[in-house]
């Protein structure tokens, strides 16, 4: 009995052992190959296809790779630079990692990891352009100028009359309605008592930190600076 609890020579063992090889490889390098799961990769998936915007968090910014492989050259984004996810792929080496590839809107491409990637969502990598407020305003100052010109351009007014509003500047000759196109109401319009009968009446309108315009029967015959008034 006692011999039959010995250990089998190696040479009866080698079959067995060379029968779990391949499990423990399946082990092994599927627990090396990704921590996630097919579901969570599956999920990380909705990011592919979607624009974001690099800035900077408390002087922190995302790190970019020239490679899936954190061994690989990195760089930083340019300031709120636009990039999109073009695709996920899977690193090289002893414990590979999954990273998103990118284009940047400059015209290169990077890699982030996906833990990276997560980690700076919302904070260094925004999901709504910056500036989004700014353009917007800009796009609707610049349709308002569009607008404006073209109202403007099909007045019967003479050339050098509507170049002048166009470039919103005041010359002698302009009537009241072609001096409020082109400065605006004024900040106070004052009547001129002491004017000769002969001249007409006047009137000043008077603009903040503008021009002084002086009104002869409703055209303009004089201009004055605000410094020459205020001499």
């Amino acid at each position: 009995m006692a011999s039959r609890s010995r250990q089998l020579p190696l040479h009866r063992r080698l079959p067995g052992l060379l029968l779990l090889l391949p499990a423990l490889f399946f082990l092994t390098t599927g627990f090396a190959s990704s921590r996630f799961t097919e579901k969570q990769l599956e999920a990380f998936e909705k990011y592919i296809g979607k624009t974001y915007w690099a800035v900077a968090e408390e002087g922190k910014r995302a790190l970019f790779f020239s490679a899936p492989s954190p061994s690989a050259a990195s760089f930083l984004a340019e300031l709120k630079e636009s990039l999109q996810v073009t695709e996920m792929v899977q690193g090289a080496g002893q414990r590979p990692a999954y990273y998103y590839k990118v284009s940047f809107a400059s015209g290169r491409e990077g890699y982030i990891d996906l833990d990276s990637f997560l980690e700076q969502l919302n904070l260094t990598l925004l999901t709504v352009d910056p500036d989004r407020g700014q353009k917007m305003r800009s796009a609707k100052e610049s349709e308002g100028e569009s607008k404006r010109a073209a109202r403007i351009r099909a007045q019967p007014w003479p050339e050098h009359i509507k170049e002048a509003v166009l470039q919103r500047k005041a010359v002698l000759g302009m009537t009241v309605k072609e001096a409020r196109e082109a400065l605006g109401k004024p900040t106070r319009v004052v009547k001129v008592r002491d004017a000769s009968p002969l001249m007409g009446q006047q009137e000043q309108w008077i603009y903040q930190n503008g021009p002084v315009l002086t009104f002869t029967n409703g055209l303009i015959t004089r201009i004055q600076a605000i410094e020459a008034k205020n001499e």
